[in-house]
C-alpha cells in the first residue's frame, strides 16, 4: 500500500522504496511501521519482476529513526503493546534482509537509530559525503532494535559495534567505508541515479543465482563449514536447473555475449558518460 508516507515505484525491473517525510527526517510513523513498509515489501515479494530494490529518503535525509512523538517516549501505553510493535517492526526488518534480491540503500543525510538499522538490512549501501550514521539509542536510555544488535556486529564486528552502541556517536562517511558500512560515496545529486545505475546492473543477473548468492553468505556467519558444503551443493543444484543458466552456457560456447557482464557494463557506462 503507497501512502504519501511511503512511495514507491518501479522502473526497469528496479523497485525504489521512499521515505517521505522531509520535515521530520523520515522519521518513521505507526502508519509506515504497520503498513507501509510491509505491504510494499508484500507487492515486491509477490512481483518476480522486480529484481532489486532500492531503499533512499525525501528531502537530503534517509531516515532519522522511529518517531517517538508516535511510537513512544511519555506516551502511556501498556509494555505488551510496545512490545507488539516492535515484534511488527522486526517482522518487516527480516523481510527485507532476506530479500530474495538485491537491496541498496542510498543514504544521504542522517541514518539515526532505526534508519541506520534499516540501511544496514541493504547488501549494498551507497552514501554522500554528507551522510551521519548514529546508534543514537544509547542517548535517551535504550539498547539498539530494528535490528542493529543483529546486523551492526556482522558488518563492523562484535567489538567495534559495541563501542558504537555504547558511545552512541556519530559516524562520518570516511569512517563508514573504512568499516565496510558504506561502499562508495557520491555527490548529493548523483547518489541516487548512482544506485539506480548499479541496481539495473544487478537486475540483469540470474535471480536463483543472485538469490543464492545472498542466502549462504549470510548462512556462512553461523554455519559450520560441513553445513556451508550442503547449502553450496543444494544452491548450485538450483542454479544449474534455470533457463539462465542454460542459455549463458549455450552463450558462452557460442562466443556470444555473455547474459550478465558486470566488466562489459561499466565499461559502456563510462564510455557513454
Amino acid at each position: 500500500m503507497e501512502t504519501s508516507e511511503i512511495l514507491f515505484d518501479v522502473a526497469d525491473g528496479v523497485g525504489t522504496l521512499t521515505f517521505n517525510r522531509p520535515a521530520k527526517f523520515n522519521a518513521l510513523t505507526l502508519g509506515m511501521r504497520d503498513a507501509g513498509i510491509p505491504d510494499t515489501l508484500t507487492r515486491i515479494e509477490n512481483d518476480p519482476e522486480i529484481r532489486a530494490l532500492i531503499l533512499t529518503g525525501a528531502g537530503g535525509n534517509f531516515c532519522s529513526g522511529a518517531d517517538v512523538g508516535y511510537m513512544g517516549g511519555n506516551t502511556p501505553t501498556m509494555p505488551e503493546d510496545q512490545s507488539a510493535g516492535l515484534r511488527r517492526t522486526l517482522d518487516w526488518v527480516y523481510r527485507l534482509v532476506n530479500l530474495d534480491r538485491p537491496v541498496i540503500a542510498a543514504v544521504d543525510g542522517v541514518a539515526f537509530g532505526g534508519g541506520f538499522s534499516v540501511a544496514l538490512t541493504a547488501d549494498i549501501v551507497l552514501a554522500t559525503p554528507r551522510a551521519q550514521f548514529c546508534q543514537v539509542f544509547g542517548r535517551i536510555g535504550l539498547i539498539p532494535d530494528m535490528g542493529s544488535a543483529y546486523l551492526l556486529p556482522r558488518v563492523v564486528g562484535p567489538r567495534k559495534a559495541k563501542e558504537l552502541a555504547l558511545t552512541a556517536r556519530t559516524i562520518y562517511p570516511d569512517e563508514a567505508k573504512e568499516l565496510g558500512i558504506i561502499q562508495t560515496i557520491h555527490e548529493p545529486e548523483d547518489l541516487l541515479p548512482a544506485a539506480c545505475e548499479l541496481a539495473a546492473r544487478l537486475a540483469k543477473g540470474s535471480p536463483t543465482a543472485l538469490a543464492g548468492a545472498k542466502q549462504l553468505m549470510d548462512r556462512s556467519i553461523s554455519s559450520s563449514q560441513a553445513e556451508m558444503i550442503e547449502a553450496e551443493v543444494a544452491a548450485q543444484f538450483k542454479c544449474r536447473a534455470t533457463e539462465y543458466h542454460n542459455d549463458a552456457v549455450r552463450r558462452f560456447a557460442a562466443k556470444e555475449p555473455r547474459l550478465y557482464d558486470w566488466d562489459a557494463m561499466v565499461k559502456e557506462a563510462a564510455n557513454s558518460a
